[in-house]
């Protein structure tokens, strides 16, 4: 079974246990609630599918599953991330170096997914997302954002990206295109 960190997931179980509309009872499971009805540490291990319900949870009643609200969280996630956490990324000397140093970051927070990028010229570069689910599109969302923010941090300019293939829509990966 697939698991995350609890660094990853507190944040979103700190969202819903802050709503007292109950909005969230209906977008949770019963083992989901028992698990999120307990500390969260951020060291300990969580199953995937509840960190995923809540996930999807939060990006639904907080956002709408708009993607560029996601997005927007992804950079602002990556922003105080990797300044602070993980302030050695912005150490890296280019874009390639960013995303390695990102891929060992996520490596210690999911047990699953990988990444591969390659560099298509000195200013573009192709990220794929492999081996997470493929149903997690607001996930994939977030995740542009963040390693949009992460590459400009390092390289210092600003990044465009794109999505060139979905998981979600059946190929076999995500793929990012990110452009400086």
């Amino acid at each position: 079974m697939a698991k995350v960190k609890g660094s990853m997931f507190v944040t979103f179980v700190k969202a819903i246990k802050a709503d007292k509309t109950g909005v969230y009872d209906k977008l949770l499971t019963d083992q989901d609630k028992e698990i999120i009805s307990k500390l969260i540490l951020q060291s300990s291990w969580y199953p995937f599918e509840t960190y995923k319900n809540c996930f999807n949870a939060v990006c639904q009643v907080n956002a709408n599953n708009n993607p560029e609200t996601l997005r927007d969280w992804g950079r602002m996630a990556g922003e105080s991330t990797m300044s602070t956490i993980y302030k050695t990324v912005v150490n890296q000397k280019d874009a390639a170096a960013a995303i390695r140093a990102f891929k060992q970051i996520l490596g210690s927070m999911y047990d699953f997914g990988d990444i591969e990028e390659e560099m298509v010229s000195e200013n573009e570069m192709v990220i794929k997302v492999l081996d997470v689910d493929p149903d997690f599109e607001a996930w994939y969302w977030v995740c542009q954002g963040w390693v949009e923010r992460t590459i400009e941090l390092v390289i210092k300019k600003k990044v465009t990206s794109e999505i060139l293939e979905r998981s979600w829509e059946g190929a076999p990966a995500t793929v990012y295109k990110m452009s400086w």
